[in-house]
């Protein structure tokens, strides 16, 4: 892709203007002749030299940029050398703020060169930003910060007793913000959410709550798999820092999509977005600040934003600014089952570094039947694959799984695999060949030609398949219909799907269908969709083609008042329980399911029927008056 130089420019001041702290003179492009304010073009008119030294300000910070640090370092100590003997001549008092301004950008740029600041991701977040622009969605940097009762509590907390681990978390910073957040960048997040990593684990890659959410992103098993990770016996990608911020990302970019507010979304995290979707609905505000949410919840965020103000400037707050110590490495792919050890070797380092950069990796080894991500100390990747390649060639090994069965031994199972009881024992450090019980499960090493004939799986983590079919906003938008339709509940499907398919709230739905917040649906189960008449046409073959169907035949029972005035549509109708009939009996009378039945009627107790007692059943209008005439 090939960009205009304008738009260079225009990255770069952008980038630049936020070097020095309290800067604000406002030099378009860092002075480009075709960017600056007429009085400007004059001062250059009437003093060509300064151009001259604007246009190697340019040249400088671009190549800085673009990553060429040196370049960089050494056109700005030039720069910095040809204003010195432009200021020697003693110029007009105009020229001089110029040459002072860019003495300032100058010896401001050779600073971060000098920290190194954006090593090992200058170049990825500058392509990043400049594809950004590109496309016309540049990311907002900057997430607004609410200072409020709750959020200065925060901030003293993190001050006062909590000061020993908020410090311990912002060292953490200064070591994984070269990771996170060009990937944050790059999924079209702001940066600023590196922070929620920060309040949820302390960026430590083995944390675990009570819940048992695991990782620096503290993701459930659930909503990590759903977003692409992978979590098994061998690996649990939770604790993987690369997988789990692009799974983090994907999560949060497809909350900010659903509730269009970063409160909301930061809240959905923590809650989870059924739960401040039913707020509200039940409360008719998307204001975060007015919700009433569990109280866990309502800190949540402003603990959020206080970590954000300290993590934005330290020193304001009593903080020092973290020291950059950048963990960086290399990522190679592994098809085969590797020692852990043996990949240390070929990478040049230890075991303790390769564990320390693969939390990820449950077992000594990397996974059969997986291709996986392993990182390796920076600089190291090509060797070691090339290492890798030659120990696969030498030998032929891999490993399989076995599950104990009752009554098997370790020596029934290596005569199965064609492999020695000994060679069993020291692979799954079992010291007496009795200490294995049914369950268990244990890894075989085998010929690589005896492996298992299934496809590997690969990660997914970079790109998953959406959670929803399909976002509907706002979620205020219930639809206050004329007319309903039949769904049958199908495999997979969830009470969110069902409302964003027919682009209603979770709240009417359950009311729709009596449903309370802890209920549950099952396949095979009926919903009632009220819609407008205008929609109910194009819905209605919707749902037929999602497992739905129109109401059969509902004969002998009286007329709801309360049902809806469309000839047809589903009714309501009330059928009196006799003596001796069951929910099965009913529903083959009124060609219903029993879990539909139930699903009408929240009171009625599953495994007995009194006679005498009312049930409301849903049928066609139409159909009724043919069974009324039979």
């Amino acid at each position: 892709m090939q960009y205009k130089p304008v738009l260079l420019l225009l990255v770069i001041s952008i980038a630049l203007s936020g070097c020095t702290a309290g800067e604000n003179r406002s030099v378009a492009a860092l002075g480009g002749a075709g960017c600056v304010s007429e009085s400007e073009e004059d001062i250059y008119v009437r003093f060509p030299q300064l151009l001259v030294l604007a246009q190697k300000l340019d040249c400088a910070s671009a190549a800085f940029y673009l990553g060429d640090r040196e370049s960089s370092q050494a056109s700005a100590r030039e720069l910095l050398q040809d204003i010195a003997d432009v200021r020697a001549m003693s110029p007009d008092p105009a020229a001089c703020d110029h040459l002072d301004y860019m003495d300032d950008r100058a010896r401001c740029l050779l600073q971060r060169i000098d920290d190194d600041e954006l090593q090992g991701q200058t170049r990825p977040n500058m392509v990043a930003l400049i594809d950004s622009i590109a496309r016309n969605t540049v990311v907002d940097e900057e997430i607004e910060i609410v200072y409020n009762q709750k959020t200065r509590y925060w901030i003293d907390y993190f001050k006062g007793s909590g000061r020993k681990h908020f410090s311990r978390w912002l060292e953490r910073t200064g070591e994984l913000e070269d990771v996170i957040e060009p990937i944050l960048t790059d999924v079209g997040l702001p940066r600023d959410l590196m922070y929620l990593a920060v309040i949820e684990s302390g960026l430590s890659m083995t944390a675990k709550s009570h819940m048992k959410a695991f990782g620096p992103w503290q993701f459930m098993s659930g909503t990590a798999r759903l977003f692409g990770l992978r979590i098994n016996w061998w690996i649990d990608e939770r604790s993987d820092i690369v997988a789990s911020t692009y799974a983090a990302a994907n999560y949060l970019k497809y909350l900010h999509d659903l509730f269009d507010s970063w409160p909301l979304a930061l809240a959905a995290y923590n809650a989870g977005e059924h739960r401040v979707a039913y707020a509200i609905t039940r409360q008719r505000t998307t204001d975060y600040w007015r919700l009433d949410l569990p109280a866990q919840t309502m800190w949540f965020v402003p603990k959020f934003m206080a970590a954000l103000a300290i993590g934005r400037s330290p020193e304001t707050y009593g903080f020092e600014r973290p020291s950059r110590s950048p963990l960086q490495f290399d990522i190679i792919e592994v098809e085969q089952p590797f020692n852990l050890g043996a990949i240390a070797d070929a990478a040049g380092c230890s075991l303790s570094e390769i564990k320390s950069l693969n939390p990820h990796f449950k077992k000594w080894c990397t996974p059969p039947d997986m291709v996986v991500e392993v990182k390796v100390p920076r600089g190291a990747g090509e060797h070691c694959l090339s290492q890798l390649a030659e120990m696969k060639q030498q030998k032929l090994q891999s490993f399989v799984q076995h599950r104990v069965k009752k009554g098997e031994t370790i020596s029934h199972i290596a005569a199965d695999y064609e492999v020695s009881a000994k060679e069993i024992m020291k692979v799954n450090e079992i010291d007496l060949a009795r200490n294995i019980h049914p369950g268990n499960i244990l890894l075989i090493p085998v010929k690589d030609t005896q492996r298992s004939a299934r496809i590997a799986s690969r990660p997914s983590y970079r790109s998953p398949k959406p959670p929803l079919d399909q976002a509907s906003q706002p979620l205020l938008s219930a639809a206050d219909g004329q007319s309903q339709i039949r769904y049958v509940v199908r495999k997979n499907d969830t009470l969110v799907k069902i409302a964003e398919r027919f682009h209603t709230s979770l709240a009417q739905l359950r009311e729709w269908n009596n449903l309370s917040y802890e209920s549950n649906i099952h396949p095979g189960d009926t919903l009632w969709i009220r819609m407008k008449p205008a929609d109910a046409r194009d819905e209605k073959q919707a749902s037929m083609e999602h497992g739905g169907s129109e109401t059969p035949l509902a004969p002998n029972a009286s007329a709801d008042p309360e049902s809806p005035a469309s000839a047809n549509d589903p009714q309501c109708v009330t059928h009196t329980v006799k003596k001796g009939e069951t929910l099965t009996s009913i529903g083959r009378l009124y060609k219903v399911n029993v879990s539909s039945i139930l699903a009408w009627n929240k009171r009625t107790n599953r495994n007995k029927l009194y006679p005498g007692e009312k049930l409301k059943i849903y049928i066609e209008t139409d159909q009724r008056r043919a069974s009324d005439a039979m």
